[in-house]
Formats: structure tokens, C-alpha cells, sequence
């Protein structure tokens, strides 16, 4: 009974059936949390635009879909313009309706009219409506319920290829959501460096470590007015990914969230069973800081960090503790700057807090 528990916390999300499952992703996948709970929190409300990689590999492998919400994939560079067109088709059909209810008088129409962007309040009036009465509205009833379009998709997509389209719609100033899983890799073509794999980290084409640091996407985001952006990690902190997810579609704007994954391709010790444990550890030593800004108020929610579990972070995988066997000259440099790079990061957003 949600009146008894709400399903905006973490025991009450859990009561909600998701609408993904039997996803067919590695065990341990740090990237399908997110998408459950999503779904759990937004359930039909729900349309998702998935950039090409993993996400689409476990979320499309067709003919098994996990999904029972509207689910698309286009290409790998334009998911966020592909996300961005879906929800223009949705406001074209809602204008439509608008334009119909103004002009044909209805109690019905008025509450619809008064409530435009209440998922609750619109889904109840259309299961009202007469719709052999209205016959515009029966071509026209799937856009009667206010949807929420969120556009989804790992790293690479994200601060490589497909950045530009998210900075597109960023400053566009439409309701549009995205998830970033952020696993700091090309998982799904075998682990290739890209702009979100932080300094010193071994991946294809950094075979020796990476030279440069991580590009900081969520600082790039919060430079644009009205944009609600979200740095989370589920393992850190639950409620806050509730809080975040929650604020993002009320935001009546752009929004962008940054999701801490752990991928198979970290080579955790342990296995990925200790995903979660990573999580926690990422945020608690600093290297993954958690915060919600929403345009005007920044709240910081990571406690300050104990830096020195810092080197157990970097040395519980082996992205990181490899370093020092293929490229022993530079590690203890590379490493060093890697946790400077955190310290500095950290510092940064405590300040706006």
C-alpha cells in the first residue's frame, strides 16, 4: 500500500514490480540497478531512448526484450538527439490535444488542461474519456498521459561520441532526462580508454596507463541555467539516487544524471559481486563524489572523504594495480596525480555547497 510506504524510499521502491528484468547482463553489472530502480520509480510513465552499447546490447537482445516500458535504440552518436526527437513527437500530439480540449467544452478537459504535467492526474482522465464521443481523442490518446522521455547510455556515448548531442539538448531548455552509466570504459567493445577513464588507468589504447585526466561532465553540464544535474553511485548512498532520479523528472528542464558503474572490465578483486562494495568505497575515499544541483541550489551529499582508503580503491582493481607491472616508471606518478586529480575535484564542488 504506498500510503503505508512510500515509493520514494528505498524499502518502498523495492515493493514496486520493475518494469526490467531477465536483463541477460554480466553478473554483478553496475549499470542495471539503475535502470530497475528507474522503471520502478516512473513504471509506464516511462519512455527511454538507449545509446548503442551495453545498455542496448542487454536491453534489445532481441527477440528477449526486459523491458515493458516504450524502449528504442538508434545509433551510438545521436541517442540524445534521438531522445530529444521522441519527446518533440510527444509534444506535437499533446498540442493537438491541448487545442482540441480548448475548443470543446468538458469538465474532463478543464482538469486535463489544469493538470498538463501530472502523470497521476492525466492517466486518471484518460481512462475517462469518452472516447467514441471524441473521436480526435481516440487517434490521439496516447499522448494524453504526460510521458517521461529519459535518454540512456553509458560513458563513451556520453563524453565521446555522442556529446554533442547532449550539449545540444542541455542548452535546448526541454523537459528531457538522461542517465549517464558511467563505468569509465568502452565496456562493450572490449574496454577501450575514453574521456571518462580517469589518469593512470590500463584500458585498450592506454595499454601503459592514461596520460590525461577525466573529463568532468557533470562541471561542463552545471555551466548551462536550468539544467538539474546529479552525480550518484548506489552502493554510496540509496536514498540519494531516489532523491535524484525523483528531482530530475519534476525538474522542468533539461536534466542530467551521472551514475557510478562498476564494470567487469575494472577487473575487481573479488569479482563482481563486490560491485556494490566498490560503489560504496569510491564515494567513501573521494574518487567518486555524490552531489544534486538543480540549477540554483547545490547540495553536496558525499561526507567528507578519507583520502587515505584512496589507494586501496585504485589497488582492489586491476585497471589500476596492473600500472605497476606494465609501466613501473610512471606508475607511482600517474597513480599520484590520479588521487590529486580527486582531492582537487572534491575541493571544487565543496565549495559550492
Amino acid at each position: 500500500d504506498k500510503k503505508i510506504v512510500k515509493k520514494e524510499t528505498i524499502k518502498g521502491s523495492q515493493f514496486v514490480m520493475p518494469k526490467f528484468a531477465f536483463h541477460g547482463a554480466c553478473a554483478g553489472c553496475g549499470e542495471t540497478a539503475y535502470i530497475k530502480l528507474l522503471t520502478q520509480l516512473f513504471g509506464d510513465n516511462l519512455i527511454i531512448a538507449n545509446a548503442t552499447g551495453c545498455s542496448s546490447i542487454y536491453g534489445g537482445s532481441i527477440p528477449d526484450l526486459p523491458y515493458t516500458v516504450p524502449w528504442a535504440n538508434s545509433l551510438f552518436e545521436d541517442n540524445a538527439e534521438y531522445g530529444y526527437g521522441i519527446l518533440f513527437g510527444y509534444q506535437v500530439g499533446r498540442e493537438k490535444i491541448k487545442d482540441y480540449m480548448q475548443n470543446n467544452q468538458d469538465e474532463l478537459f478543464d482538469i486535463w488542461l489544469n493538470n498538463y504535467n501530472d502523470y497521476e492526474v492525466t492517466k486518471e482522465i484518460y481512462s475517462k474519456i469518452d472516447y467514441e464521443k471524441h473521436q480526435t481523442l481516440k487517434e490521439l490518446k496516447n499522448y494524453i498521459i504526460k510521458p517521461s522521455v529519459w535518454a540512456i547510455g553509458g560513458d563513451g556515448w556520453a563524453y565521446d561520441i555522442g556529446f554533442g548531442g547532449i550539449d545540444h539538448v542541455l542548452s535546448s531548455g526541454e523537459d528531457i532526462n538522461i542517465l549517464v552509466l558511467d563505468s569509465q570504459v568502452y565496456s562493450n567493445t572490449g574496454g577501450q580508454s575514453s574521456k571518462a577513464t580517469p589518469k593512470g588507468a590500463v584500458a585498450e589504447f592506454e595499454s601503459s596507463g592514461k596520460k590525461t585526466s577525466k573529463k568532468d561532465l557533470a562541471r561542463i553540464a552545471m555551466s548551462y541555467p536550468n539544467v538539474y544535474v546529479a552525480s550518484v553511485s548506489i552502493g554510496a548512498n540509496m536514498m540519494q539516487v531516489i532523491k535524484a532520479f525523483e528531482e530530475a523528472e519534476k525538474h522542468k528542464g533539461p536534466s542530467i544524471i551521472i551514475a557510478y558503474t562498476p564494470c567487469i572490465s575494472h577487473g575487481i578483486k573479488g569479482g563482481m559481486s563486490e560491485s556494490i562494495n566498490m560503489e560504496s568505497l569510491a564515494t567513501k575515499c573521494g574518487y567518486f563524489p555524490t552531489f544534486r544541483y538543480d540549477g540554483e541550489q547545490f547540495t553536496l551529499d558525499s561526507k567528507e572523504p578519507n583520502f587515505d582508503l584512496y589507494e586501496e580503491f585504485l589497488n582492489n582493481q586491476t585497471r589500476y594495480s596492473m600500472l605497476k607491472t606494465v609501466n613501473p616508471e610512471k606508475a607511482e606518478k600517474l597513480l599520484k596525480e590520479n588521487k590529486e586529480n580527486a582531492i582537487k575535484r572534491f575541493e571544487y564542488y565543496k565549495n559550492l555547497n
